[in-house]
């Protein structure tokens, strides 16, 4: 990161559950060699890629939903990841919904909202933010990699797309890039 420190992402070992180790389902932080290795932000379900905000330093990932309950739901996310946050997986998805299909339940109170909710089961692998030195019509803008549905009616994903943000790093809009 551009503090110098290791971020790790640990997926989940399960579709839903509560883990048992400690280090899964989370992005964790480190010291470059490896030593005080602790949690830097949790309920995180598969955050498989992650990459800094170029004027903000934030760190942005992206984090699949979970499987099974629906072509539509739970939708995949952005998500802007600041220590000791907790993104609500496995009781909670998206805008804070609660997974009611998922017991025992825990109140969604706590957990940070996605920043951008994306198409269910598009499986987003990858982000790059725009460089500067591309036109200004994308300047700001996201560019998110979908590896695709394999547990959908119809198929989704395949394909990458621009996530439109303002200068600011708000949501605009998606559209399919590529």
């Amino acid at each position: 990161g551009p503090d110098g420190r290791l971020y790790i992402s640990v997926g989940s070992s399960c579709n839903v559950c509560i883990e048992k180790d400690w280090r899964r389902a989370k992005i964790l932080v480190a010291n470059p060699d490896g030593s005080e290795l602790k949690e830097f932000a949790s309920g995180l379900r598969n955050s498989v890629f992650f990459t800094w905000h170029p004027i903000t330093h934030e760190l942005w990932a992206t984090d699949m939903g979970r499987d099974l309950i629906g072509d539509d739901i739970p939708p995949d996310e952005v998500n802007i990841i600041k220590n000791g946050n907790f993104f609500g997986w496995p009781y909670c998805y998206g805008k804070n919904v609660q997974d009611k299909t998922f017991q025992p339940t825990k109140s969604c109170d706590d957990a940070t909202s996605s920043h951008i909710d994306l198409q269910a089961h598009s499986a987003p692998l990858g982000l790059a933010f725009i460089p500067s030195s591309w036109p200004a019509e994308y300047h700001d803008d996201l560019l998110i990699a979908y590896h695709g549905s394999w547990n959908r009616t119809e198929p989704t994903g395949y394909k990458i797309v621009r996530a439109k943000l303002d200068a600011q790093g708000n949501y605009q809009k998606t559209e399919d890039f590529i």
